[in-house]
């Protein structure tokens, strides 16, 4: 009988301790919960970067236009389809007919690192310019105007010239043109980047192939190394400059089917990704 006692207490001993234990280990796990939640807490959380807003419109519905900080970029100005280099806040509102404010990555893949800041297209009454007093009535006749022109497939005012000539892909000629103020047998110009003429062909192709839109969107719209087979022969490369114009001649050709087949094999042994497309007409 004492030895069963002493064995009892020695298993209720031994299982006390066990209790302690994992009550201690529970604690600190719950102190450890809430220390990590409180550091969590007192980490500020980082501010969403805004563009500042140049042009506003104030109580009276009056714009108003405001320079950026001291030591903050500029944006690029142009009035009249002529680079304003002077203070926003020093022209005349009241002799401005439009305003046009393109965003940070528009304004630099459009007019280059100089529109890092943004860009912004003044038009003003008349083809005054912009910083004229109202007391002026008089005038010597304005020089010719620059017209609109298409840039991916949008009217934008300015000149051709001021854009970045490195991302450009193609310049064409537009015959009676659809926007505002163009009349019949107008002509004016078309411009195309790289960026947007790559997103015009891999959208086409990824109408008339499920795959190769999925494969597209799965590497974020890069398509180095695919093979695009055309039906007349000719192979072009993805991701090849000297190829991108082919492509989006291609693009404009309408193609009428085409068929996706993935990479296969190993990397030393690796088969490139495929597109077969059936054109309707051959491309140029």
């Amino acid at each position: 009988m004492k030895r069963l006692l002493i064995i009892l207490l020695v298993l209720l001993s031994v299982n006390a301790s066990a209790q302690r234990k994992k009550s201690r280990a529970k604690k600190r796990a719950k102190h450890t919960v809430r220390h990590r939640a409180s550091v969590r807490e007192e980490e500020p959380e980082p501010e969403p970067v805004r563009e500042f807003q140049y042009v506003s419109m104030g109580a009276d519905k009056r714009i108003v236009l405001t320079d950026p900080p001291e030591g903050q970029e500029k944006p690029f100005v142009m009035i009249n389809d002529t680079v304003y280099n002077g203070r926003l806040q020093d022209l005349n509102v009241d002799n401005i007919l439009d305003v046009s404010v393109i965003k940070r990555k528009g304004a630099r893949i459009m007019y280059g690192p100089k529109a890092a800041a943004g860009a912004i297209i003044i038009k003003t009454k008349q083809h005054l310019p912009a910083n004229l007093s109202d007391k002026v009535s008089a005038l010597t006749k304005p020089g010719p105007q620059q017209k609109p022109f298409m840039f991916n497939e949008e009217v934008t005012y300015g000149k051709v010239e001021d854009l970045d000539q490195s991302k450009i892909l193609s310049i064409d000629t537009l015959i009676q043109p659809k926007f505002a103020g163009s009349k019949d047998n107008d002509t004016t110009v078309n411009v195309t980047t790289k960026i947007y003429g790559k997103k015009l062909y891999q959208w086409k192709f990824g109408t008339l192939s499920k795959a190769y839109k999925s494969y597209i969107r799965s590497r974020r719209g890069k398509d180095d190394g695919v093979q695009y087979l055309l039906s007349d022969g000719t192979t072009l490369t993805g991701g090849n400059e000297d190829d991108l114009i082919k492509l989006l001649q291609v693009y404009h050709a309408d193609p009428k089917s085409a068929t996706f087949t993935g990479a296969k094999g190993t990397r030393k042994n690796r088969t490139p990704a495929t597109l077969t497309i059936e054109l309707n007409q051959p491309a140029n």
